[in-house]
């Protein structure tokens, strides 16, 4: 049998599936960020106050290209990798290099404004990638941060994933870093 999408019946079912499955996603956000307070003490890992982070989009190029020439780089860079960016007040701030694979989302370079507080930036770019992940499907986030930065995906609550990076399960049962990553 054939549904017709356009029956009322089928696609209210379809509705309240949905809503199922976004309400289950926030439990297991709000369970996640509890945990994560438990475990650092108090101290939130969430998202810093007034901080939005989003995919970046083709008209932050050239502000992406201002904070990596800030950071010593070339500007082309910001025109050829696609990048997540944080802002606050509307302003990029931050930027941080991904790449996707199958079922896998990559994080890399992460650059950010000289006169900003780089480490909420920072926290709030790798917490929400994980987010980003859930959204899309993704089953994995795995971040190799450079030297100097090491301890922002540890704050966002990934796994150390051997010498050269961190792991996120981005989608096990709706949570994340639950037991050990190898």
């Amino acid at each position: 049998m054939v549904r017709d999408w356009a029956d009322f019946g089928v696609w209210e079912e379809r509705h309240r599936e949905l809503l199922r499955e976004a309400e289950g996603r926030r439990l297991a956000r709000g369970l996640r960020e509890a945990r994560m307070e438990e475990r650092s003490g108090g101290a939130s890992v969430g998202l810093a106050e007034g901080i939005e982070v989003r995919w970046g989009l083709l008209e932050d190029e050239p502000r992406i290209a201002d904070i990596l020439e800030l950071n010593g780089m070339p500007r082309w860079i910001a025109f050829e990798e696609r990048y997540i960016v944080a802002e606050k007040d509307g302003e990029i701030l931050a930027a941080m290099r991904y790449m996707t694979e199958k079922e896998r989302l990559l994080l890399g370079l992460l650059a950010s404004d000289p006169w900003a507080e780089e480490r909420p930036l920072a926290v709030a770019l790798y917490v929400r990638a994980g987010e980003l992940a859930r959204e899309m499907g993704v089953g994995e986030v795995i971040a190799r941060p450079f030297p100097g930065v090491d301890d922002y995906p540890r704050e966002a609550g990934y796994r150390r994933r051997g010498r050269r990076g961190w792991r996120l399960d981005a989608v096990r049962n709706g949570e994340t870093h639950e037991g050990p990553v190898g």
